[in-house]
């Protein structure tokens, strides 16, 4: 059995400076996937806390929290995340999305598909 949810990061390049990372709202991106995870995932129609951090970490990659050799890294302004129904999953909603599409495999890792194998 499976869950489904779609998840939406908003984010931002910061740059090191005097101690912190400085960064403009105003160069904000807002990425959009989709993602297949195992049921026990969602209880209660709810993601588990810390399954979220999960997906985050295995979509920006393994040391994204500490930053690139430059001193910049990313920040993340808005995390969502939308547990998707049994009836919302029926209708397949993210065949008419432009996102991007995720399983979360067995071995533990995030594997990109197209949105028919979702």
């Amino acid at each position: 059995m499976n869950a489904y949810l779609r998840l939406t990061v908003t984010d931002t390049l910061g740059v090191w400076i005097d101690g912190n990372h400085a960064f403009s709202p105003l160069a904000k991106v807002t990425r959009t996937c989709w993602c297949r995870v195992p049921a026990d995932w969602v209880v209660g129609g709810v993601l588990v806390p810390g399954r979220r951090d999960r997906l985050v970490d295995a979509l920006y990659g393994p040391g994204w929290r500490e930053g690139n050799a430059d001193g910049s890294r990313f920040v993340l302004l808005e995390v969502d995340e939308k547990v998707l129904s049994e009836r919302e999953v029926r209708a397949r909603p993210w065949l008419s999305d432009r996102a991007a599409f995720y399983v979360w495999a067995p071995d533990g890792a995030l594997r990109e598909v197209i949105p028919a194998e979702l």
